[in-house]
């Protein structure tokens, strides 16, 4: 087999990454457009399933190394509080 014709996990990983973050958008587009209550209910449970693997699937990435992960210190959550309007504490 070619090294070009394979994918590697790295690969596979960052695939299921924006294949999981398609789909969120494609859920939330749905949800906002949808009249029905119950169908509205049931696509914010596959929106949340579906966030919940994306985690997962980066939790993988940043276990191997694959992605860079940090903790947001004080400041930068005081900045994105003021930026999006939030109440402080």
């Amino acid at each position: 087999m070619k090294d070009a014709d394979y994918f590697g996990d790295r690969e596979i990983l960052t695939d299921l990454l924006l294949s999981e973050k398609q789909l969120s958008n494609s859920y939330n587009n749905s949800i906002n457009e949808s009249t029905g209550e119950a169908f509205g209910l049931l696509l914010e449970n596959i929106l949340n399933e579906t966030h919940s693997m994306r985690r997962d699937v980066l939790e993988a990435m940043v276990k191997r190394g694959w992605v860079k992960s940090k903790n947001a210190g004080s400041q930068d959550v005081e900045m994105v509080k003021k930026r999006f309007g939030q109440p402080e504490d």
